[in-house]
């Protein structure tokens, strides 16, 4: 089964690049317990000596909830709150629109796809969206007027197609690119973390899965044309697993000066049979009036 890790470094976006990522072993570990793990880290903000992070908190024994970690970058030291839970969540990206903090997590086990407002520790959901449609991460920009939602489908080649939608607001109806899938490569095609905005260019970060093998290696593209009619990129460098521990890198997350990202090792449990009954016959999928 694949488990993952979760890292953060300080270190500035210029810095990242000429390294060509290299700059990343040089991280600091998030500790967690050994019986679930952290993935899919998003930074939400940075005050003084504290790093919020929202990411995929995953058990054998209730699945994967989004929680937010608090982590003291003095200490180390990390608290954690749980934020919403069902059947799977995942990639909780999150969109900052007039100083309110808006969540579009991956939430395609539970055959819906909400938007989520944050206030303080808790997740209110606010509408549907992309209806008959089953999200997988989900990743947000506003460019040129527009906010841009670039998203795979489950069961639709998710490591290997892209789309794009784009809406003149947050909260309204997305249209379709005529050009979807925009990209159909493993390649390079899924997400793995927030669009990244530097010195007037547009940096996406997906995954390489070519070898049957999901997470497996960090793209960074550089966005060269994003209209209405048309989209580029090119692919910048590639970054395996930083560690040898590790066999996988698939998302990052970029604020502030402070990278998170997360790398994989594969590791065989017998809770793992335990996990899969539990998501089909005892998990409860969310429902809109539960208390978090």
């Amino acid at each position: 089964m694949d488990l993952w890790d979760v890292f953060y470094i300080k270190i500035d976006f210029e810095t990242f690049l000429k390294s060509k990522g290299l700059i990343l072993k040089k991280n600091i570990k998030v500790l967690n317990k050994l019986s679930l793990f952290y993935a899919d880290p998003f930074i939400l903000n940075i005050k003084k000596n504290l790093i919020q992070v929202l990411v995929e908190d995953f058990s054998y024994f209730t699945g994967g909830k989004l929680s937010s970690l608090k982590i003291n970058i003095k200490s180390r030291k990390v608290s954690k709150k749980v934020l919403i839970k069902g059947k799977h969540f995942s990639y909780p990206h999150i969109v900052f629109e007039k100083k309110v903090s808006y969540l579009f997590p991956e939430m395609s086990e539970e055959d819906e796809n909400i938007i989520f407002k944050k206030k303080i520790d808790r997740l209110y959901p606010i509408k549907n969206y992309l209806f008959g449609e089953n999200v997988v991460d989900p990743s947000l920009i506003k460019f040129n007027k527009l906010y841009w939602l670039f998203c795979s489908f489950k069961d639709r080649q998710e490591n290997k197609d892209l789309y794009l939608f784009y809406s003149k607001t947050l909260l309204g109806n997305w249209t379709g690119h005529p050009l979807n899938p925009i990209i159909k490569n493993k390649s390079n095609a899924r997400s793995a973390g927030n669009i990244i905005s530097h010195k007037g260019s547009l940096y996406r970060p997906s995954q390489e899965s070519t070898k049957d093998q999901y997470g497996e290696k960090l793209v960074i593209n550089k966005i060269i044309k994003l209209d209405k009619k048309n989209y580029k990129d090119k692919v910048i460098f590639k970054l395996n697993a930083l560690d040898k521990k590790y066999n996988g890198i698939h998302h990052i997350s970029y604020k502030n000066n402070y990278f998170v990202f997360d790398q994989k090792y594969n590791e065989y449990s017998i809770l793992k049979i335990f996990y899969y009954v539990s998501k089909k016959f005892i998990f409860k999928k969310y429902t809109r009036d539960e208390k978090n």
